[in-house]
């Protein structure tokens, strides 16, 4: 009889552990797939933020500006420049033409143009090159000036038609435009176009150029244009100041 009542009781003792052994596990379980999240969970979590917060620091870092600059146009801008330094090859490094780490005044006004609208930026190249010394270039020009030459350039290698807005530059030789700017105006038409001229002297200013742009070009809108000293050309306050004159243009 002892037997057998011992033997209920052991049975009951399992059932009971049983019993609480199953609860436990439930619980658990309850807990991962309901109530909370598991490592792994935690983990993939935490790889999806990181992820999402660097594409939305990337993307405001692509909205974000200096607050110096003018909106950029589109591609219906053309920067084109001249300078004795422009060659078929390179650009040559003359006494004629202020440079500075290889790069010519008038280059370096139409980079800073570039940079700041936008669109394409073209070098007029002579079909003959000039002199590489200052007092033979200088001589060149005036011949060319004297005897109203207009020099060849090399195909530009993009269609003027296409552009709405077009800044030309060009350094000031003898108290005017180097004669090849008058070739580039005799071969294109831009009646319609709005040209902005810029240029850099040492003492001329623009020496009426603008002027005679207008009067070269009768059908074009031409706005007021720059005129930077080649003393300050490559000074920090310039680029400022070519940004502060493009966003004062009509």
């Amino acid at each position: 009889m002892k037997a057998k009542r011992l033997t209920a009781i052991f049975l009951s003792v399992a059932i009971l552990v049983s019993f609480a052994a199953c609860t436990n596990t439930e619980t658990e379980n309850s807990r991962e797939t309901s109530g909370g999240v598991n490592n792994t969970d935690m983990e993939q979590s935490a790889k999806t933020d990181v992820q999402g917060s660097s594409e939305t620091a990337k993307s405001q870092s692509s909205k974000r500006s200096d607050g110096n600059s003018p909106e950029k146009t589109d591609s219906k801008t053309l920067v084109i420049y001249f300078s004795a330094a422009n060659t078929d090859q390179v650009d040559a490094v003359t006494a004629a033409t202020q440079v500075t780490d290889n790069t010519a005044a008038v280059q370096h006004i139409a980079n800073v143009i570039h940079e700041t609208v936008g669109g394409d930026i073209v070098k007029i190249i002579p079909s003959k090159n000039y002199s590489l010394e200052y007092n033979a270039v200088a001589d060149e020009a005036k011949a060319e000036r004297d005897n109203d030459e207009r020099p060849k350039f090399e195909d530009i290698g993009v269609n003027i038609a296409d552009y709405d807005t077009i800044y030309v530059g060009y350094p000031m030789w003898w108290y005017t435009m180097p004669m090849i700017m008058y070739t580039f105006f005799d071969t294109y038409d831009f009646s319609g176009k709005t040209l902005v001229p810029f240029n850099t002297h040492l003492g001329s200013g623009d020496g009426g150029t603008y002027q005679t742009i207008k009067e070269l070009e009768p059908n074009a809108n031409v706005l007021d244009g720059l005129a930077v000293s080649g003393s300050t050309v490559f000074d920090d306050s310039t680029k400022q100041t070519v940004r502060d004159w493009i966003s004062g243009l009509e």
